[in-house]
């Protein structure tokens, strides 16, 4: 081997020692560096930031906590078997299926077709939201119509802290009408927990269209000293437009400021029609109702004197209409002023006549 040689391989030994050295020596200072920074972020520039942190992911948990805590209708609904919810639950079998959907093939709106089935689970997840919750104030509830209480059921699930009551006409003593009686079957009674309700003075047995057994039981049950304000009034009777009626003038001037009546079944069947058709479209023209000097204001009336100056708003789905209150306080009205005024259900006589 040759001096050269020889040089040339002693220098490429060296630099091999002085580049494993100087690896070695780099990353020594890195992982000091990271300590360094990870010391010092801990130290002295975390509790800059930290709190902000901590109200973020608190925030995140509780927003978590708040979404695993919240109650759906929908799911409530379809445990207790109410037809409120067999809609939306027959919906995408019918959408695919048409031969599945048991009502007549021809109706336009699609939702139409699935038979005695409604979609209301939207409209009490928004409206009965703030009521759902476990740190909700008390309150009352009321239903129109118990029926076999599985609605019942699915409200007093959905609404852990109300007061419920419910009327029904069915559970009275068996016998002819014109006696105060019921003869069609009492068929409130399949509900497992009937006799409980009864029990309870949480089931009321009688007429919910009768003025005077309305104010019973709004006045011996309902409108103690130590009961909670009435939010919460649905009316799911006969479906009869008269009894719908009956059901805004009695009970929305007593719901509470800032409550609800919910009315079900406003659709196109015999039996409701005028209430969708005449009632609905007074109440709405009288929600944008001014009043006051012709001079200052289109000549106008009000259709309904006793509802419109606490009306503050009108939200409808499809066959689900919700009225909500204002803040004006609840009204004890007479007698004369708690049932359905002669032109409840002919709008003609003020819908379309307001400068007589």
């Amino acid at each position: 081997m040759t001096t050269m040689t020889m040089e040339r391989s002693s220098l490429s030994s060296s630099d091999r020692l002085y580049s494993l050295r100087d690896l070695l020596t780099g990353v020594v200072a890195g992982f000091s560096f990271l300590f360094i920074v990870a010391y010092v972020d801990e130290t002295f520039l975390r509790p800059a930031h930290a709190d902000l942190q901590d109200v973020v992911v608190g925030h995140r948990w509780l927003q978590q906590q708040q979404a695993e805590e919240a109650l759906d209708f929908r799911v409530i609904a379809t445990r207790t078997g109410t037809d409120k919810v067999w809609g939306v639950n027959a919906w995408d079998k019918c959408k695919h299926a048409p031969e599945t959907c048991g009502n007549k093939p021809q109706v336009e709106n699609p939702k139409c077709r699935v038979l005695q089935g409604h979609f209301y689970h939207t409209i009490y997840n928004k409206w009965l939201a703030e009521y759902s919750s476990k740190d909700a104030e008390p309150f009352q509830f009321l239903e129109i119509g118990f029926f076999n209480g599985r609605g019942f059921d699915a409200y007093r699930e959905f609404l852990p802290n109300a007061e419920t009551h419910s009327i029904e006409i069915a559970c009275l003593p068996v016998g002819p009408q014109n006696e105060g009686k019921w003869p069609f079957g009492n068929f409130a009674a399949a509900n497992p927990r009937y006799q409980e309700y009864l029990d309870t003075n949480q089931l009321h047995c009688g007429d919910g269209s009768k003025f005077d057994y309305l104010q019973e039981v709004w006045t011996t049950q309902m409108r103690r000293p130590d009961a909670p304000p009435l939010k919460v009034v649905v009316e799911d009777a006969s479906h009869l437009a008269k009894h719908m009626a009956q059901s805004l003038f009695f009970w929305f001037p007593r719901i509470a400021p800032g409550g609800i009546l919910v009315v079900e079944d406003v659709q196109p069947i015999n039996e409701a029609n005028l209430f969708r058709t005449n009632t609905l479209p007074q109440v709405l023209k009288d929600l944008h109702y001014c009043g006051g000097p012709a001079d200052k204001h289109m000549k106008d009336k009000a259709c309904f004197p006793t509802i419109w100056p606490l009306l503050h708003s009108v939200h409808c789905e499809m066959h689900i209409c919700v009225l909500e209150r204002n803040q004006h306080p609840a009204m004890e009205y007479s007698k004369e002023e708690s049932v359905n005024p002669p032109h409840a259900l002919q709008a003609g006589k003020c819908l379309f006549h307001s400068s007589d």
